[in-house]
C-alpha cells in the first residue's frame, strides 16, 4: 500500500492521530479512519496500539517515531495517555495553524487549553458559525462552515492555563508566579495528578474516579483548571491552606493521615511518593501536615517536610520538655482544662495527647512572667533576702502557691520588679549627703528587724524616703539613700559604726541613767532610731569620739588615779572646778559627773 499513498514526514508536535489526519487529507481519504481501514486495521486507539507493525509496513511509518508518539505501554504517559484523549471537540491555536498548517498533539489532551508559544487560549468554537469544531472536518485549518481558522482571534490565556498546558507538553519554560512542583520527567504524570486533585477538590464529596468523566470541551477544561488554580498560586500557601481545610473537614475521630484525608491522600501518595515524583509538591504537603495535622504522625517517615519546619502539634512529653515542667504535671493540667490540647484514645492501650505549639509558647510566655527569688535578685541587683522583704512589704507581686500553678515558674512577677525600679528612680532626689547606703545594704546579716525593714521599704515606695542618686544599669542597688534617714526606720544599720545606750553601758561601765542624762542634756549626741520596732537612741562612733575629746567621766578619772569617785568629786569642788552632767537621784545623791578635759590640768596641778 505504501506505493499507493504519498508519504509526508511527521511534524515534531504531531501525534499519531494528528499525523494520520494530515496524511489522509494529502491522499484524498475522507478521514483518518478511512485511511487506517485501508490497511486492514480497526480504526480505534486500542487497535492502533496493538497493530503498530502493520502501520509501519503498510504506511511506511518510521518505527522510532511511532514508538515515540505511541509508547509501548498501552496506558501511555503525558500527552500519549489515552485516558485524556479529547474526542468531542477539536481545539486549535489559530496562530499555530497560520504558521504550520498542522494539528498539535497537545491540543487533543483534555486538560490542555492554551498555547504556550503564543500565550493565547485555544478555541474549539468557530467564531463564524458558533458551532464546536468537529474532529471529523476534512480541512484541518477550516471549519465545516468554510471559515478559515487561521484568521480567528484568540484571547490571552491566564498564567495558570499556560503553565498547565506547557508542563503537560513537556515545555519547561518558567512562568512568573507559578512554581515548579517536580522535575521535567515528573510532569509525565501531571495530568492524572491534576485530575485527581480537581475531582476531589470538595473534601465532603464522594468520588468514583471510574465514573468521573474528563472535560469534553475547552469550557469544561477551563472550569476544571480554574478550580485547582488557588492550590498553586501564591505557592505554597495556597496548597497549605487546602490541606488545612481538608484536615478540618475530615473525620475528627480518626488520627491517621489516611483516615483523616481518605482517598485524596492515597492518590497524592501514589502520584508523589510511590512514583518518586513531584518532590516539591510532596514537601509542600508534608509542611502542611506538620503545620495543621493534630493526629498521630508516629512512623510517618514518608513525610519530607522542609528542614527548618517544626511540627505545630507536639506530644505532651515534648511539650513538657519545651515548657520546663514534668510530663505528669502538664498532663494533669491538660486533663483539668487549665491548658489547651486534646487527648484521644487509640486502641485499648495507646493514648495520644497533643498540644498546639502556639499553646506551648503561650504557656512559656506566661511562665516567663514569673521568676524565682534568686532570678528576681539578679534582675534587681540585690541579695535574695531583699527580695523576700520586698515581697513581704507588698512592693513586689508574690504568689507563695506558685508551684501549684503551671503558668508560673516562680513566686515573683518579673514586671513588678521593673515597675518598682521605675517608680523608685522617678522618686529619686539627687543631693549631697555625708553618708549613704546602697539599696542592697538596707538589709543583711546586720539585722533581723523584719518589721523595721518592711516599714522602711514602704516609706521608700511612698516617697517619704527618697534616693539621693541612681547609677543606671544596676537595678535597685543603683539607688543610694542618706544613712541618717535610713536610721530613723532601721537603727540596726548604724550598729556597725555605733552603739545603743544599753550597749555603750556594757562596753564602758558607765551607768545607763547617767548616759541617758548626758544625752538628754546634749553632752552626748545620740540619734533616735527604731530597733525591732522599738525606739532607741544610737551613739555613733563619731559622736562617741567627740564626747571623749571633750569630757572624761569622774568615775573613769578616779579609777585611773586609784581613788574613789566621791573623794575625787570633793577635791574637784574644793578647787572650784565645775562638774557637768551630774544626775541628782531622788535620794539626793549625785551620779555621772563629767569633767572637761580642758580643766584636767587645773585639777592635776
Amino acid at each position: 500500500m505504501t506505493a499507493l499513498i504519498e508519504l509526508i514526514p511527521p511534524e515534531p508536535t504531531e501525534g499519531p492521530i494528528e499525523y494520520l489526519r494530515r496524511l489522509s487529507v494529502r491522499n484524498g481519504y475522507s478521514d483518518w479512519r478511512s485511511l487506517v481501514r485501508a490497511t486492514g486495521v480497526n480504526p480505534t486507539l486500542n487497535a492502533l496500539w496493538k497493530n503498530k507493525p502493520t502501520l509501519i509496513d503498510t504506511l511506511g511509518l518510521d518505527a522510532e517515531w511511532l514508538d515515540g508518539v505511541m509508547p509501548p505501554t498501552a496506558a501511555g504517559q503525558g500527552l500519549h495517555d489515552p485516558f485524556f484523549r479529547r474526542t468531542a471537540t477539536d481545539p486549535v491555536c489559530p496562530q499555530c495553524l497560520a504558521e504550520g498548517d498542522h494539528l498539535h498533539h497537545a491540543w487533543s489532551h483534555s486538560l490542555v487549553s492554551a498555547c504556550p508559544d503564543h500565550g493565547t487560549a485555544l478555541i474549539d468554537i468557530c467564531p463564524s458559525c458558533d458551532e464546536p469544531l468537529s474532529p471529523n472536518r476534512f480541512d484541518l485549518a477550516t471549519c465545516d462552515c468554510s471559515f478559515t481558522l487561521r484568521e480567528a482571534a484568540a484571547p490571552s490565556a491566564s498564567p495558570f492555563e499556560r503553565w498547565v498546558s506547557a508542563r503537560l507538553a513537556g515545555d519547561m519554560r518558567p512562568i512568573e508566579g507559578l512554581p515548579e512542583i517536580g522535575a521535567p520527567e515528573d510532569y509525565l504524570g501531571l495530568g492524572k495528578l491534576l485530575f485527581s486533585l480537581a475531582i476531589r477538590l470538595d473534601p465532603t464529596a464522594k468520588v468514583k474516579p471510574g465514573k468521573t468523566s474528563r472535560p469534553h470541551d475547552l469550557a469544561q477544561t477551563r472550569a476544571l483548571i480554574e478550580s485547582i488554580r488557588p492550590l498553586f498560586e501564591a505557592w505554597p500557601q495556597g496548597f497549605n491552606t487546602h490541606v488545612r481545610d481538608r484536615l478540618v473537614a475530615g473525620n475528627q475521630a480518626v488520627f491517621s493521615p489516611s483516615g483523616r484525608l481518605g482517598a485524596w491522600y492515597m492518590n497524592l501518595h501514589v502520584a508523589c511518593r510511590k512514583a518518586n515524583a513531584f518532590a516539591p509538591l510532596w514537601t509542600a504537603f508534608s509542611d502542611a501536615m506538620i503545620d495543621h495535622f493534630d493526629g498521630n504522625l508516629r512512623g510517618q517517615q514518608v513525610l519530607t517536610p522542609s528542614p527548618e519546619r517544626k511540627r505545630r502539634f507536639v506530644p505532651v512529653a515534648e511539650a513538657a520538655r519545651l515548657i520546663g515542667v514534668s510530663g505528669p504535671k502538664l498532663g494533669a493540667a491538660l486533663k483539668a482544662g487549665i491548658v489547651a490540647g486534646h487527648v484521644s484514645k487509640q486502641g485499648t492501650a495507646y493514648t495520644l495527647a497533643l498540644m498546639d505549639r502556639e499553646e506551648v509558647e503561650r504557656i512559656r510566655t506566661e511562665r516567663a512572667r514569673w521568676i524565682t527569688a534568686n532570678d528576681a535578685a539578679v534582675a534587681a541587683g540585690v541579695p535574695p533576702s531583699v527580695i523576700s522583704h520586698l515581697a513581704e512589704a507588698g512592693l513586689l507581686k508574690n504568689d507563695d502557691e506558685w508551684s501549684q500553678d503551671i503558668l508560673k515558674s516562680g513566686p515573683i512577677e518579673k514586671a513588678s520588679i521593673e515597675a518598682l525600679i521605675e517608680r523608685l528612680v522617678s522618686l529619686a532626689t539627687p543631693r549631697e549627703v555625708a553618708e549613704t547606703l546602697r539599696f542592697g545594704q538596707l538589709v543583711g546579716r546586720r539585722t533581723t528587724d523584719s518589721k523595721g525593714i518592711r516599714k522602711l521599704y514602704q516609706a521608700i515606695h511612698s516617697g517619704e524616703v527618697r534616693a539621693t542618686g541612681y547609677s543606671p544599669g544596676c537595678g535597685l542597688d543603683g539607688l543610694t539613700f542618706a544613712t541618717e534617714e535610713i536610721r530613723r526606720y532601721l537603727g540596726s544599720v548604724g550598729l556597725t559604726n555605733g552603739m545603743t545606750l544599753t550597749q555603750l553601758e556594757k562596753a564602758t561601765g558607765w551607768k545607763y541613767e547617767a548616759l541617758s542624762y548626758w544625752a538628754q542634756r546634749g553632752l552626748l549626741k545620740t540619734i533616735d532610731v527604731l530597733l525591732q520596732g522599738r525606739s532607741a537612741r544610737l551613739v555613733t562612733n563619731t559622736a562617741l569620739a567627740d564626747f571623749r575629746r571633750t569630757w572624761i567621766p569622774v568615775s573613769d578619772l578616779a579609777q585611773a588615779m586609784g581613788t574613789k569617785s566621791s573623794a575625787l568629786t570633793a577635791k574637784i569642788v574644793q578647787r572650784g572646778i565645775p562638774i557637768h552632767g551630774q544626775l541628782t537621784l531622788p535620794s539626793g545623791a549625785k551620779r555621772g559627773g563629767l569633767l572637761k578635759l580642758a580643766d584636767l590640768g587645773a585639777l592635776i596641778g
